[in-house]
């Protein structure tokens, strides 16, 4: 049974987004929220200079109000409610402007009252402000909810007059001594009582946008009253607008600024990384001809060497078979390198081959260790064997499976301590997966290296003087996932290495 394992094209987007925008997508996000926040700040700043200006406006227009006629307007407000709620009624319905104010004048209890001289005072401030629309006066009542409406600038003289000089119902001005509900400014108009404050929001009604202001009215040094404004803001409105144009403007230029940088530099990282990539694969191919290439005559020189110790050709004295011998190991040598760069190359390549077959796992491990224990034993390395007896039979790749196993245990006594070194080598069966581990006493890997340990042509900083080409390893992880299995390793440097590879039997 073959398969071949394809190379995977690396994924480099989630969902539908390459991950090389990422950050332009989070260097986007800051900046705006950046430009929002600073938005943010300006419309506080703005709004609080808004506050102090009709904080200002309030304590300035509390100064021109008497609060002895106050106090005066609270005695009699039943009074003069009762004087000017006929006239009012009588102008909802029918009355003209100029016939209510002839009416009106007449009544000598209202034009000799404080409450005509308040309200003159208080159409003045308001004539002095543009901006300032309404202006009245509240009175305290037992419940900080509601409070009595004491007087405003049109009470004695209504102004709000249709086109055909009739008043509205609707502006029905509310009479000294009604309910006035302020349940919505609560917290502001309890602090009024102390000094001069501003709301803290705007209010909008079909008239405009409005920002109020409170202030004390006092008399024989009690405050009696609370003199209250309210200040069209479209001006502040505006102003909070068109302050949003600019920082839009520069979110927007930012964000092109970003773009334009982002997408050059994933261009230019792009053409490097396929240049790159261009080159590794040509490296790769270089390398897989070049092994392939060696493999032949390597095999060829293994051969003949056979043939000559073997007195195909004649007999050979003893010095010549000396020399053979040794000619003979080191193309050994030089052919199992060549079979490492080989497998390296298809791993690299994605094109390792899986050629699955029946394996004795029993004679399998057997054969590793005919090969392992010559040289634990020329180094005087202690081997622990546990193998069970009635291992079964697995479907698996034997060149594959001997890659893995033959690099492990040779590091292992290759890297232990020469008289005191220990090597265990346990293996057994769970369900369908054959599991084994490979530990040693030896020298260990440092934690700065543990991540790279499976890399191509990496060794370990503290084993530079034994003799190794950085491929073992690498080709071992390849060899045990071209399978379906894992391989993993725990190690301290100083104590030793423990490697656990699971792989499935098939």
């Amino acid at each position: 049974m073959k398969k071949e394992i394809q190379p995977q094209t690396q994924k480099r987007k989630i969902w539908f987004l390459d991950v090389s925008y990422i950050p332009l997508i989070i260097a986007a996000a800051v900046s705006v929220g950046f430009v929002f926040m600073v938005y943010q700040q300006t419309q506080e700043i703005l709004h609080e200079r808004l506050r102090e200006r009709i904080t200002a406006i309030v304590a300035t227009a509390v100064l021109q109000i008497d609060g002895e006629d106050v106090a005066a307007i609270i005695r009699d407000e039943d009074s003069l409610a009762k004087q000017i709620s006929p006239f009012l009624e009588e102008a909802t319905i029918s009355l003209e402007h100029s016939n209510y104010l002839q009416k009106l004048s007449k009544n000598p209890f209202v034009w000799n009252h404080p409450i005509v001289k308040v309200t003159n005072q208080m159409k003045k401030i308001r004539e002095s402000n543009q901006n300032l629309t309404y202006i009245y006066i509240l009175e305290p009542t037992d419940d900080e909810a509601m409070m009595k409406f004491t007087t405003d600038a049109d009470t004695a003289i209504p102004v709000d007059w249709d086109e055909n000089g009739k008043m509205d119902e609707i502006e029905y001005p509310p009479l000294p001594g009604e309910e006035y509900d302020v349940s919505d400014s609560v917290e502001i108009i309890s602090k009024a009582f102390d000094g001069p404050i501003a709301a803290y929001e705007l209010y909008t009604d079909k008239w405009g946008t409005f920002l109020s202001g409170y202030a004390p009215i006092s008399h024989n040094g009690e405050v009696v009253a609370l003199l209250a404004i309210d200040v069209e803001v479209k001006d502040f409105t505006a102003l909070i607008n068109a302050t949003l144009i600019p920082f839009s403007i520069l979110a927007a230029i930012l964000l092109l600024m970003l773009t334009v940088q982002t997408v050059a530099l994933v261009r230019i990282w792009g053409s490097r990384v396929e240049v790159m990539h261009e080159l590794d694969r040509q490296k790769d191919d270089l390398l897989s001809i070049v092994s392939h290439q060696l493999a032949t005559p390597v095999s060829s020189a293994k051969w003949y060497m056979e043939m000559l110790l073997d007195g195909d050709v004649g007999d050979l004295s003893k010095e010549q078979k000396d020399h053979i011998t040794t000619v003979q190991s080191v193309m050994t040598n030089l052919s199992d390198l060549v079979s490492m760069i080989l497998d390296v190359s298809r791993i690299q390549l994605g094109r390792m081959k899986v050629d699955k077959s029946e394996l004795n796992l029993n004679e399998f491990f057997q054969d590793i260790l005919d090969v392992i224990n010559p040289k634990a034993e020329e180094r005087k390395i202690t081997l622990d064997v546990d193998i069970p007896e009635d291992l079964p039979v697995g479907m698996l790749d034997k060149r594959l499976m001997r890659m893995t196993l033959e690099n492990l245990l040779s590091n292992a006594v290759k890297y232990s301590d020469e008289k005191h070194g220990k090597v265990e080598f346990h293996v057994s069966v769970k369900g369908n997966t054959l599991k084994y581990f490979v530990k040693d006493n030896g020298c260990g890997i440092p934690k700065k290296d543990q991540g790279q340990i499976f890399g191509k042509l990496f060794r370990a900083s503290n084993v530079q003087k034994v003799d190794g080409n950085g491929f073992g390893l690498y080709a071992a992880k390849g060899a045990v996932e071209a399978q379906g299995g894992k391989i993993h390793f725990e190690s301290d440097e100083g104590k030793g290495t423990s490697f656990f590879v699971e792989v499935p039997l098939g």
